[in-house]
């Protein structure tokens, strides 16, 4: 129908103007629009996935590297402070530098009643370090399966000393328990730069594997000191170093430097007067 209005001597003539629904809406995607959907959701999801694996790997190795060098400086003060002595692996109770620290399992790396292990002498002595800095940031599982007294039911631990080139032990008595000679000193060490302190440390489940490179951690056996070969239990595995990120294993060194090496570069397979070995604390004669 058309319609018109007239003004004066014209008439405008008004057509109907018919718009096509262009615009319609839909209510909801089809099943084979969503199954699209969903495949590339998925295909993202496992493309991304690794990439932030990675990216949470490397975060976590360069924290565990960095607690090394911290651990490395509260040593080096320990050190200065103690007439230039080596840090002990452990103080067993009633020995002469028994501090007398009150027991309290929930308050110490390492629950051991008998002795205090150094990551908690580090921290007794007012040297910046904190607890949790002795825990891989790898490891999940609380550290309950170490044969050697290195144990917490909270905590994985995973960041070891090296015994017994470095961490010596006092008893009750006139000397270490454990090496035979006097306590070590800063003056030991004929290479710094070259000579290895700390590690990422745990059991092996494959001990007479000779490839440190190949070597596999135990769950749950995450270790504050690792052993080397002038120990007398080095065979047994229980504790050694580990290459737990990546296939790498992170190191400190006595200079204070840390890295991430090949485990096998530590040269466990050298004599301990092979200059090329990083684990002695010098290369004179045959122990420590």
């Amino acid at each position: 129908m058309l319609s018109g209005c007239a003004f004066g001597t014209k008439q405008i003539i008004v057509f109907p103007v018919v718009v096509p629904d262009l615009m319609k809406t839909r209510d909801a995607f089809t099943l084979v629009e969503l199954l699209v959907v969903i495949a590339v959701i998925g295909i993202l999801a496992a493309m991304l996935l690794p990439v932030l694996s990675g990216a949470k790997a490397r975060a976590q190795a360069a924290f565990c590297l960095n607690n090394q060098k911290q651990l490395m400086l509260a040593a080096t003060l320990y050190m200065n402070d103690n007439r230039g002595i080596l840090l002990p692996l452990w103080i067993q109770q009633g020995a002469p530098d028994w501090p007398n620290v009150p027991y309290n399992p929930a308050m110490l790396s390492i629950q051991n009643p008998g002795a205090l292990w150094w990551p908690d002498n580090l921290r007794i002595s007012g040297d910046g370090v904190k607890r949790e800095m002795v825990d891989c940031p790898v490891l999940s599982q609380a550290a309950t399966l170490n044969d050697g007294g290195s144990i917490n039911t909270n905590l994985p631990l995973g960041i070891g000393i090296n015994f017994p080139e470095y961490g010596w032990t006092e008893v009750p008595g006139p000397g270490p328990y454990y090496p035979t000679a006097p306590c070590p000193g800063q003056s030991s060490v004929s290479q710094p730069s070259q000579s290895i302190v700390l590690a990422d440390a745990g059991g092996i489940s494959n001990p007479t594997e000779p490839d440190a490179d190949n070597w596999k951690e135990v769950p749950g056996s995450g270790s504050v000191y690792f052993r080397v070969p002038t120990d007398s239990q080095f065979a047994t595995g229980d504790a050694r170093s580990v290459p737990r990120h990546s296939k790498l294993v992170n190191v400190a060194f006595f200079d204070g430097h840390a890295a991430a090496i090949r485990n096998s570069a530590i040269g466990y397979q050298d004599a301990r007067t092979d200059g090329s070995a990083l684990w002695p604390r010098n290369n004179i004669g045959l122990v420590p």
